[in-house]
């Protein structure tokens, strides 16, 4: 769930215990914002999501586990569910993720324009070129977000045009 102030923000904890009551693990998720996001929307940040939840809850954070990019909370009866908080500076630093999109690009951050496309070197069957591709999108990777420098540079990508 993606809480969005006055939008569904007040229904965060309906959508935990909804989770709850069938024994899914529901992961809450900061908004991200770029150039085709509506600017007039505002997302919450993880910490306001959590406080919502402390209104009913008391929560202990557990961690992340394996290479998850969640932040795993714990509910006092045993509940478990997630917070994707990328606006954290650390978030970044720990992302092993690149996407592939159905047009063949890989793109090694969600946020930023960067991309190179494999589908030729796939098609042909060229696996050292393919291989060199997925070296230079890594390489690109970057360590942390630029969201809040003045030069940021923002994707113009829909996230549903990333995959993920």
């Amino acid at each position: 769930m993606v809480p969005l102030k006055d939008i569904n923000d007040k229904e965060i904890v309906d959508i935990l215990d909804f989770c709850k009551d069938r024994s899914i693990e529901v992961r809450f998720i900061e908004y991200m914002e770029n150039t085709t996001a509506n600017s007039k929307i505002k997302g919450l940040l993880g910490k306001e999501i959590l406080e919502e939840i402390k209104k009913k809850y008391k929560i202990k954070k557990l961690g992340r586990f394996g290479s998850s990019p969640s932040f795993t909370y714990e509910l006092e009866d045993g509940y478990r569910f997630g917070m994707i908080d990328p606006h954290k500076h650390d978030f970044c630093e720990s992302c092993n993720r690149i996407r592939l999109t159905a047009e063949g690009y890989l793109i090694p951050c969600l946020y930023f324009e960067d991309a190179m496309s494999i589908k030729d070197a796939v098609q042909n069957g060229n696996v050292p070129k393919a291989v060199e591709i997925l070296k230079n999108v890594l390489k690109n990777k970057p360590e942390k977000n630029r969201w809040g420098e003045e030069s940021s540079e923002t994707s113009s990508r829909a996230f549903y045009e990333t995959g993920g």
